[in-house]
């Protein structure tokens, strides 16, 4: 005789009432909007408007291959409407195009301009390169932060941009080689070598750390959480404690580097900072005095400090100097921190 298929094989009963309910099961959607509201501390109805925000189109004109001003110029008369950015220089939003308009014109064929996000700029102002230093970019691909950090010291500092991907490397060169930043060394290697490779050598080291990319995540595109999972937050988090520290052994003492992701989580973020803190107690997070400035003045409901507490877990008090960008219309969620070595 053929055995019956249960119909409620998927219920359960309830205690009280002896009835069958359904299962609750929680969707990836369910966990990444619960987990946001969290730590955001805004109600899970908000979550998917503050991740349907695409920021508008940035570009950064880049004074290594000619005078920006003539660049703006060349661009105006083609139609752009830009708006300068008034606390980061040479860079303007283009109020008219999106990016794939932006990326076709022979301006940027030439390497005149990178379009660049502006959360991604603000980490390359705090970290303040300067002519004539040694600085590491330990995973600097695609390049965007690389070119930054060569146009602001003009060509005249020592760059080490490393990749440990063989194909994102040599992308990044091309990149390089496109808008002239021609004092950068590219190197094939794992980030988490360095320290052993170059202990005390850098003056500068930014590591903007591979992350679960939540701020780039985009609820009104298709599948906007197809590279998103708890797993990948986990396997972030373990490598940059790695990254951070080898990053961290590569820097001078009286010297600064900045920790960056694109992300929101706090494993990844303070979490890996208070790490270093903890191993490292001549490791200091320092203010961002950049911000103090009015031209912020507008930003300051999108850009926050960094989280001590969140989930069970305590954070060392010092991320409090750390940021923590919201994903707005002007710039995609991002968390910067500013370390100094004793």
């Amino acid at each position: 005789m053929k055995k019956r298929k249960r119909s409620n094989y998927k219920r359960k009963r309830d205690p009280y009432t002896h009835r069958n309910t359904p299962v609750k099961y929680w969707t990836k959607e369910d966990v990444f909007v619960s987990r946001m509201a969290s730590i955001l501390m805004i109600p899970k109805s908000r979550i998917k408007q503050v991740f349907s925000k695409r920021p508008i189109t940035t570009i950064r004109i880049n004074s290594l291959k000619g005078d920006p001003e003539e660049t703006r110029t060349l661009l105006l008369k083609r139609g752009y409407v830009l708006e300068e950015v008034p606390w980061a220089t040479n860079t303007y939003f283009v109020l008219n195009k999106d990016k794939s308009e932006v990326s076709q014109t022979e301006e940027y064929y030439d390497g005149k301009y990178y379009i660049q996000n502006l959360s991604s700029i603000l980490a390359v102002l705090i970290l303040n390169p300067q002519k004539g230093q040694k600085i590491l970019d330990m995973c600097a691909a695609p390049g965007s932060k690389t070119t930054h950090i060569a146009d602001l010291t003009g060509a005249q500092s020592e760059i080490f941009a490393n990749d440990i991907e063989i194909a994102r490397a040599s992308d990044m060169d091309a990149v390089i080689k496109q808008f002239g930043a021609k004092n950068v060394k590219t190197l094939l290697s794992d980030g988490r070598d360095f320290g052993k490779k170059y202990p005390a050598y850098f003056d500068n080291v930014l590591l903007d750390a591979p992350c679960s990319g939540e701020g780039l995540i985009y609820f009104r595109g298709p599948r906007p959480l197809r590279y998103w999972s708890m797993n990948k937050v986990k396997r972030s988090s373990y490598l940059q404690k790695e990254l951070i520290v080898s990053a961290f052994k590569t820097l001078k003492h009286g010297k600064t580097m900045v920790y960056s992701t694109c992300t929101l989580e706090p494993e990844e973020n303070e979490g890996t900072i208070t790490y270093l803190l903890n191993n490292f107690p001549n490791a200091r997070v320092q203010k961002i005095d950049l911000l103090d400035s009015k031209e912020f003045d507008e930003y300051r409901e999108v850009i926050k400090p960094g989280i001590k507490k969140w989930s069970g877990n305590t954070y060392d008090k010092q991320v409090e100097n750390s940021i923590r960008i919201i994903p707005n219309e002007r710039m995609m969620g991002f968390y910067i921190a500013k370390i100094f070595k004793e």
